[in-house]
């Protein structure tokens, strides 16, 4: 596993951390910037829509 740790410059713990889905050390861009290192892309789509209102007294 030599090769990734050379191309994106994180360590073999960090590689097994993403493979064991332990996300907490990483931001977004970082995990972005890992696999666009490695020679892929990323499509992040975001949608937006309005929050149901709250109604008070209402346990939830």
């Amino acid at each position: 596993m030599r090769a990734p740790q050379t191309r994106t410059g994180i360590a073999a713990a960090d590689f097994s951390r993403i493979r064991n889905a332990d996300l907490g050390r990483f931001t977004v861009d970082r995990l972005m910037s890992v696999i666009n290192r490695l020679g892929s892309r990323v499509e992040v789509k975001i949608k937006v829509r309005r929050a149901e209102p709250v109604e008070e007294g209402v346990p939830t």
